[in-house]
């Protein structure tokens, strides 16, 4: 047996069985989805869908403002890095620390979370050696790859889960020439995930029209100001013919000419007079292109405050949005784990002949601020006092481990109380 058929008999032990359709809505939707009209509904669908990603990427690698949000959402989710905690299996957690050493997965991800918030789906390869451990897992094209599933969204054949082909607009994989993936081959990321659909969505779809418009009015605003912004002069030379005004202009080509000059003499024969003409005075005027980016920001889990845009704002206002930010952080850590941690640590531990489901383990994120010595000192205090109260090892060290990422919590913990503290807990 190869090490593909033992790896997929592996997996195909360790999934649960599929449940009944009792209402046969997916054989339903299958049967009308037949004929000429399903092919046309789908090519609209892949159409659309690629045109979108397009959009949001050209947005991100482009507009500092979108490349901003999504920065800072991905590099304040990771920084700091995380620890999986199985304190009733310790094999298991071994295996996870070594998985996420080996992938050097605190790096990769923020590549995997910007990526996937750009397109809304990620589909990332893994790897898998003759010794039966993930030893790589690399990011496929977005629009190359496609998810195989029913119209609700479930394989109906896991060995053929995923497919890849060369050209973007292809719907049919049975008439054409692709590369298969078996279900445990593909982790599947989604973004804005709609249930029944088989894709995310990109973070700023829901933004493009509003984009366009802040495109078109900060243009707008460019092209006014190099053109109608600067100081004109018009010269009244009274009397005088064309070929007097050739006569006066070209004696005064210096003054005329010279864009730098911050004091121009001029020179006439006849009366006149020089009149300061000012450029236009609604340039100031942009609240509709202010209109256009809050609306575009709606879009954005990222206060506008917190990257530049916080007018008119008080100390009040802004702490209120930073805590809110911080508590959608929470949720978004969440959605990193569920859809990139855990997939990877699922399939690490089956090919060990452990069974997720009947594990207890939790992904702990660390903080990403540095404890001050008196922050420091607070903590082990609280630490003591919890230890004092009762409070087991496991719980603490789930408990220290978010605000000292760079120290072996397990090792500081078996220490003696006397070489607690002298090590300062």
């Amino acid at each position: 047996m190869s090490l593909f058929d033992r790896i997929t008999a592996l997996f195909k032990r360790a999934a649960p069985t599929p449940s009944k359709d009792l209402t046969g809505l997916s054989q339903l939707g299958r049967s009308s989805r037949a004929g000429a009209s399903a092919y046309l509904e789908q090519f609209r669908a892949e159409t659309d869908r690629a045109n979108s990603v397009k959009q949001c990427r050209a947005m991100y690698a482009t507009d500092p403002r979108a490349n901003g949000v999504i920065g800072a959402l991905a590099r304040d989710a990771i920084s700091g890095g995380f620890v999986v905690q199985c304190p009733t299996h310790p094999q298991a957690e071994e295996l996870a620390a070594a998985l996420v050493e080996r992938l050097a997965l605190p790096t990769r991800l923020d590549d995997w979370v910007r990526l996937t918030l750009v397109d809304g789906d990620s589909f990332i390869e893994v790897a898998i050696d003759a010794a039966l451990q993930i030893v790589n897992a690399t990011r496929k094209p977005t629009l190359l790859t496609r998810r195989h599933s029913n119209s609700a969204d479930q394989f109906d054949n896991p060995a053929r889960a995923f497919w890849y082909a060369d050209e973007t607009y292809i719907t049919d994989p049975n008439t054409a020439s692709v590369t298969w993936f078996a279900e445990w081959q593909i982790i599947h990321a989604r973004w804005a995930h709609n249930e029944g659909s088989r894709y995310g969505t990109p973070l700023f779809a829901s933004a493009l029209d509003a984009w366009k418009r802040i495109k078109e009015g900060e243009l707008d605003i460019a092209v006014r100001r190099k053109t109608r912004a600067g100081m004109k002069y018009l010269h009244v030379v009274e009397g005088a013919g064309r070929d007097e005004l050739e006569e006066y202009k070209d004696n005064n080509k210096d003054a005329l000419d010279n864009p730098f000059a911050a004091v121009a003499d001029f020179f006439s024969s006849k009366p006149g007079s020089v009149t300061a003409i000012g450029g236009d005075a609604n340039l100031g005027l942009i609240d509709d292109v202010l209109h256009h980016i809050r609306t575009w920001w709606l879009a954005s889990p990222v206060p506008m405050s917190l990257l530049g845009y916080g007018q008119d704002l008080n100390r009040d206002v802004l702490d209120k949005q930073k805590e809110q930010y911080d508590e959608m952080l929470v949720q978004f850590k969440h959605w990193v784990g569920e859809e990139l941690i855990k997939p990877l640590l699922y399939r690490e531990w089956l090919l060990h002949g452990i069974v997720p489901e009947g594990l207890a383990y939790q992904i702990a994120w660390k903080s990403k601020t540095r404890l001050t010595p008196e922050a420091l000192m607070a903590l082990a205090n609280a630490a003591l006092a919890l230890r004092t109260l009762g409070l087991d090892d496991v719980a603490l060290k789930a408990v220290l481990v978010k605000y000292l990422p760079d120290v072996e919590v397990g090792e500081l913990l078996a220490m003696s109380p006397s070489e607690q503290i002298a090590g300062g807990l």
